[in-house]
């Protein structure tokens, strides 16, 4: 698996640049044209998994900005193990890149880094976009079959390497990971969905390679972990931005009640909670509205 590890590392060192920035070093990747949007991922993952999140953004006209957040891939933890730290490490990489203000969308774990970066830098904030993001103290909570899947290097290589072989195999692992509450009906619906496609196949694909080379995410996911059950409130009540909160309503990982509270606490925000959605929102059968106005917001 070394082979594989280091062939998977050599191809991701291709598709972005690391930053040397007043607060540290930071990786990034770029995509698209048009208005820029800064996708901050969740965990585990990296700028590949803000890539494919943000991809229904890229293709709608925008551009992708797409950070490592510190202790992923190559971004080093100590450039901000917290989230406040994190969003100024974001602005100071805007500023390298000479990019005065972007539409924030943060996934899952990133919510939080994207909650301060518009809290604390509202003039370069366009919009807040959060999708099934962790926005209150968290202690995620996965089956043993499902942490030997992503947080070993023998179950996130074995993961992706089924997921080219037997795709509707590996989209129902997801779904049912990434699920709570769907009955046999709508549990078949979501696979159908994604597995008809063949942009929504290589997304799963895309997923499950973004927790790979498990040694270049750990350190990471392991800072993510050690935050969020003691999570400080976010600074909601200063964010200025127009804000969309979406989640799934059978999100299987983060509740739904991370989303209705902090819509409740931003003003003016809104809230599409996504019917029969999971924790890979972009990939649920019913995100449309949610991708339209997100496309709407971040063209200003």
């Amino acid at each position: 698996m070394s082979w594989w590890s280091g062939r998977l590392m050599r191809s991701l060192d291709q598709q972005a640049t690391v930053l040397d920035t007043d607060h540290g070093s930071i990786q990034v990747a770029r995509a698209g044209d048009g208005p820029p949007v800064m996708v901050v991922h969740g965990g585990p993952g990296g700028f590949d998994q803000g890539l494919a999140f943000g991809r229904h953004l890229r293709d709608g006209g925008c551009e992708l900005i797409a950070p490592s957040r510190p202790g992923y891939l190559r971004t080093p933890l100590i450039s901000g193990r917290r989230p406040a730290e994190q969003a100024d490490l974001y602005a100071a990489m805007l500023d390298v890149l000479r990019i005065g203000k972007v539409t924030v969308l943060g996934v899952s774990s990133g919510g939080p880094s994207a909650v301060h970066f518009a809290a604390r830098h509202p003039q370069r904030t366009t919009a807040l976009l959060l999708d099934c993001a962790v926005l209150l103290a968290f202690d995620e909570h996965l089956n043993p079959f499902e942490r030997m899947l992503s947080e070993t290097g023998f179950g996130v290589w074995l993961s992706y390497q089924l997921a080219g072989r037997w795709p509707a195999m590996m989209t129902a692992v997801v779904v049912d990971a990434f699920s709570e509450g769907l009955n046999k009906g709508q549990r078949r619906e979501a696979i159908t969905w994604i597995t008809s496609d063949p942009a929504r196949q290589q997304s799963i694909k895309d997923l499950l390679s973004s927790a790979a080379p498990r040694k270049h995410r750990q350190p990471g996911q392991g800072n993510d972990e050690s935050i969020e059950p003691d999570l400080d409130p976010l600074p909601f009540a200063d964010v200025t931005a127009p804000t969309l909160v979406a989640h799934g309503t059978n999100d299987g990982l983060v509740p739904s009640a991370h989303a209705t509270h902090a819509a409740d606490q931003i003003a003016g925000a809104e809230l599409i909670l996504v019917e029969e959605g999971h924790h890979a929102l972009p990939l649920c059968r019913h995100y449309e509205p949610v991708a339209h106005r997100q496309l709407e917001l971040s063209r200003g």
